[in-house]
């Protein structure tokens, strides 16, 4: 806003004058006015404060010199001078065209003041003598928005309690655009050294705090600029900002790197689709790592800062990126963007919209493929300093942010965390987290393998990702209340399906899975596929199962497999024998309909003869009914 307003205040240079002179003007302080003019038009700003000072004291009410001498002493950032003259200004001419701007600076000022009600006064009158459709006719009316935003706000203040995140974090002049992975143990953020070289900087929860932090990776930090980063849920993919780079496509480039056990490989610019000649920077990676939002000031935005989004389609093709449109995005700066783990919660920064002052902090709600309207978080996380840099936790309790407004931090960013208030909780879907480790089975070594994961409610596949080469190690974002079908597959052996859904009391779970090689006689549970008590007609959630089998079969074409139906000891053993073999049979009919060969299958029912668990609970049933597929 202030930028703004002093680009309309030197405006006054480019016409010789802005009004005609005032009639009690005297012929001395004429012949000075007019060299004043001569000066202020040349920028000679320090003859012409003199100049027009000198005709202050001959004409004190000349309105013309209290406007030349507000517009000096706001380029001169004197805002008592400015508030002194633009106040005799309009009281001068209160009516004048000219007295918009007067209005809208003295409102601005009174707005910093935290006089709200007065500076809605000021703006109101600026948008009223401001021309329609103008640039001051728009800045007003966001200005008077944020004044009667800004009033409420403070009357009805969200309930945080900001806590530092301690001298062992913030261990430099300045930190900012903290990131976490997605159980919540590992920080990486960006710092700024003495030297002015910005790099990433990463640290580890231990009991009590925080480990010390640590430069993220030589191969990743240099003597350039490398900071605004975002991290994949799983720790293991990481999108960076770097400038000035021998291979950028602009002055600052998005970068990828990927990290193997612990290693981080050396950034990748992410190429000519997502970089451009414009800036590139801070982005932010879905928890699954296949959408990344960024800010860009390119060509096709609303304004001037936007930000876009690119949707990863193949291994390390992304597509063009897309405007969010004005929606989220305004004529004026937005930028920040931070995707929840949950994929649908979106928090940003703006200027272009109603707020504190400067940047605040945004929330939109994506429902289906629309935002909804962006909401300001509330005061006291957003105040008349700019807020940029926001995080919150992926089970939606805690938040991370940059904070510069210290009175005992002057000229420092820190960061700090607070608990989510229930204005915020109440709008951001918490999510949990599958994390665990994949080997093989009979030789326990890691192993890296693809790894899908399904909703049943929806069958549609919601993430797909890997496991770490070195470690075997995974970790996958879900979203509460969804039961979830997870598939693990590698070449030459067989798939593993699971199945589990997610209680609100639960934040994670834990899954150690062996893979077995493909051999003969080596057997796999079919964990998804569903059939209502007693029938053998198969659910609709079973489509997703079978399909996988299906495709299974159709890459290892050198195998045949019996399908088996096993079922508890409720019942006769001759209903359940019968009931075991038709389920098996309805399975291999519908592998048989999607194109595998009948040669390759065959069917078999055991009833209750072959539980993996005792029949004495209802658990323990649900384990023993099941379809099972074994190597023939």
């Amino acid at each position: 806003m202030r930028r703004f307003l002093l680009i309309l205040l030197f405006s006054g240079f480019i016409v010789p004058y802005l009004h005609a002179q005032d009639a009690q003007l005297s012929r001395r302080g004429k012949e000075t006015f007019d060299k004043a003019q001569k000066a202020w038009q040349a920028r000679q700003i320090s003859e012409a404060l003199l100049l027009f000072e000198k005709v202050e004291e001959t004409d004190p009410d000349n309105a013309e010199v209290h406007l030349r001498l507000a517009q000096i002493f706001e380029l001169q950032k004197k805002p008592e001078l400015t508030k002194k003259h633009f106040a005799k200004f309009v009281a001068l001419r209160p009516s004048d065209p000219q007295s918009s701007s007067a209005y809208q600076w003295l409102g601005s000022n009174l707005f910093r003041a935290e006089k709200y009600d007065s500076a809605l006064v000021y703006f109101e009158k600026a948008l009223s003598m401001a021309p329609a459709k103008s640039s001051l006719s728009r800045l007003a009316q966001k200005s008077a928005a944020s004044a009667r935003f800004a009033n409420n706000a403070t009357q009805h203040p969200v309930k945080v309690h900001k806590k530092s995140m301690g001298d062992t974090v913030n261990f430099l002049n300045s930190q900012f655009f903290p990131v976490m992975t997605a159980d919540d143990e590992t920080l990486i953020f960006t710092g700024l050294t003495e030297n002015k070289d910005e790099n990433i900087y990463i640290t580890h929860r231990i009991p009590g705090g925080w480990d010390v932090p640590e430069e993220i990776s030589k191969t990743i930090n240099t003597d350039n600029n490398e900071g605004t980063c975002s991290i994949s849920a799983d720790g293991r993919t990481l999108v960076l900002t770097a400038c000035n780079r021998p291979d950028s496509y602009g002055g600052c480039d998005l970068y990828i790197s990927k990290k193997q056990g612990n290693e981080w490989s050396v950034p990748q610019n992410l190429g000519e689709t997502i970089n451009s000649r414009s800036w590139e920077s801070q982005p932010s990676l879905s928890a699954d790592g296949r959408t990344l939002y960024f800010a860009s000031d390119r060509r096709g935005g609303q304004g001037k800062l936007d930000i876009w989004y690119s949707v990863l389609k193949n291994k390390n093709i992304w597509s063009e990126p897309k405007n969010l449109g004005p929606a989220i995005n305004t004529p004026d700066d937005d930028n920040a963007p931070f995707i929840h783990a949950n994929g649908r919660t979106l928090f940003f920064a703006s200027n272009g919209l109603p707020g504190m002052g400067g940047f605040d902090i945004f929330l939109s709600q994506k429902i289906d493929t629309s935002w909804s309207a962006p909401k300001n978080i509330g005061y006291p996380i957003n105040t008349q300093t700019d807020q940029v840099a926001l995080y919150i936790s992926a089970n939606g309790k805690k938040a991370y942010y940059t904070d510069d407004n210290s009175d005992k931090t002057a000229g420092r960013s820190l960061l700090y965390t607070f608990d989510l208030p229930d204005t915020l909780k109440n709008l951001v879907t918490p999510t949990r987290y599958a994390k665990g480790k994949i080997f093989d089975k009979k030789t326990q070594k890691p192993l890296s393998s693809s790894i899908e994961l399904y909703d049943l409610k929806v069958q549609q596949k919601v993430a797909e990702f890997s496991s770490d080469a070195l470690s075997g190690s995974f970790l996958a974002v879900l979203n509460k209340g969804s039961e979830y079908a997870f598939y693990v597959s590698k070449p030459g052996y067989l798939f593993k399906s699971l199945t589990f859904s997610v209680a609100d009391t639960v934040s994670s779970v834990n899954l150690e899975i062996p893979l077995e090689a493909i051999e003969k006689d080596r057997a796999e549970v079919l964990n998804n596929i569903f059939f209502n008590s007693g029938e053998f007609t198969l659910d609709d959630k079973s489509k997703v199962e079978l399909d996988r089998m299906v495709e299974f079969l159709r890459n290892n074409k050198q195998i045949s497999i019996e399908i088996s139906g096993h079922t508890d000891d409720v019942g006769t053993d001759q209903v359940n024998l019968e009931l075991s073999k038709k389920r098996a049979q309805s399975v291999m009919d519908y592998l048989q309909k999607s194109g595998i060969e009948a040669v390759r299958l065959t069917s078999k029912g055991y009833g209750e003869t072959k539980p993996v668990t005792k029949n004495d609970s209802e658990e323990n049933r649900q384990k023993n009914r099941r379809i099972e597929w074994r190597v023939l």
